[in-house]
């Protein structure tokens, strides 16, 4: 497998993931949630989801900066991986407790599975090595 091509892939589309899901969070937040099952909220909580929606695309826009270069890469890899290992955890813990419904485990799950590719590509080596 080639290493520069897989982070680089990946970085495009986790980054193009969250950019788009971000931006459907601030235009249409309860077309989000009516996909995910929940019921309609407030237009004051939806205010308030659309500004997370503006957080997720601000985690996706940050991808662009890891195709800049190995070190911003890697620093880019590392925050956005506890970041979503903190979500997983969060939204993991809030669908337990009934807080949130079931699909919300679909996010949780997501953001889980970005943690361990990201940890692991960070823990091998690959943004040290030189791309060629």
């Amino acid at each position: 497998m080639n290493k520069k091509k897989f982070v680089v892939g990946w970085s495009i589309a986790v980054g193009l993931m969250d950019v788009l899901t971000g931006v459907l969070l601030m235009a249409d937040p309860a077309l989000v949630l009516s996909t995910l099952g929940m019921a309609p909220l407030s237009s004051d909580a939806l205010v308030f989801l659309s500004w997370v929606g503006v957080f997720v695309t601000g985690v996706g826009l940050s991808y662009a900066m890891a195709l800049t270069d190995r070190r911003r890469g890697r620093t880019v890899w590392m925050v956005t991986a506890l970041m979503r290992a903190l979500v997983a955890v969060f939204v993991a813990w809030r669908v337990a407790d009934g807080s949130l419904v079931p699909m919300w485990a679909a996010v949780a799950l997501t953001d889980a599975v970005v943690t361990v590719v990201q940890v692991g590509v960070l823990r091998s080596g690959w943004w040290q090595e030189p791309h060629r």
